[in-house]
């Protein structure tokens, strides 16, 4: 008799896996396999501590989807019903580590490779794919959470350098990151501009850059959520990603996630 694992693992009561080909099956049960061995063994007692089980990136990276939809750069170049089937499989293991890895692997990433140059990509993905880097996205501000258009975070050309001031909130993985994806608002052009804001070569934050963990949360417990003060942060002009000129660069990086 099948025990309540079994069908909760194995049942497809709407038939959606029906169609799939062998590729596709295969990349569902490749990460099937992977949630039971990494992940289910060590979720429970890390949702209790709000702690990410940093212990599974490594072996997240060898699996193969990070960067999903991203080809070349150590990305696998997924369709986007590959990605899809990625989403829902980590969906369906744990929420936490499917937002991280949603942040990371396709709106941080995903900002690099849409918005970056050439240049910038080579420089950030490879790392980022390999799990040696991890990535944040801070789109979200207190007021008026992810709305674009209502971005107050500032963003001042000083000659070769750029100096943002602003206050992000609910950024997964921001508390710990080494690259995050910044979008600030120009004070010239009043237009949206990205930047990636890097740890120093120490491991510590950018002066100015202070990111605190939000506690007390009810759901997504294995995710840290960053709280993040902007505050005279200069980033050079090598850091903005080139091809973000206005608000569409936003809309494109939520519309391939």
């Amino acid at each position: 008799m099948a025990t309540p694992h079994d069908v909760i693992h194995h049942a497809d009561y709407f038939q959606l896996d029906a169609s799939l080909s062998p590729e596709f099956l295969d990349l569902r049960d490749r990460i099937r396999v992977f949630g039971d061995e990494h992940i289910l063994p060590v979720i429970n007692e890390h949702w209790e501590r709000a702690e990410l089980p940093t212990a599974v990136l490594e072996p997240l990276a060898e699996l193969g989807v990070v960067g999903t939809y991203i080809p070349d750069y150590g990305c696998p170049g997924l369709s986007r019903l590959g990605a899809g089937i990625v989403a829902r499989e980590f969906g369906r293991i744990d929420g936490s580590i499917n937002t991280f890895l949603g942040v990371h692997s396709n709106l941080a990433m995903g900002s690099i490779y849409l918005l970056g140059s050439e240049e910038q990509r080579q420089r950030w993905l490879p790392e980022m794919a390999r799990m040696a880097k991890t990535g944040a996205f801070a789109l979200s501000e207190p007021a008026h959470g992810s709305d674009s258009v209502s971005l107050e975070t500032s963003a001042r050309r000083e000659g070769d350098t750029w100096v943002l001031n602003g206050h992000k909130r609910w950024i997964g993985n921001g508390h710990a990151a080494d690259r995050t994806v910044v979008y600030a608002r120009d004070v010239v052009d009043g237009e949206a501009k990205v930047f990636v804001v890097e740890k120093q070569p120490d491991g510590t934050f950018s002066p100015g850059y202070r990111p605190t963990p939000i506690v007390g949360k009810l759901a997504k417990g294995a995710i840290v959520q960053a709280d993040i003060i902007i505050d005279n942060v200069v980033v050079p002009e090598e850091n903005r990603l080139v091809h973000c000129e206005s608000f569409a660069g936003v809309t494109r990086v939520l519309n391939a996630t």
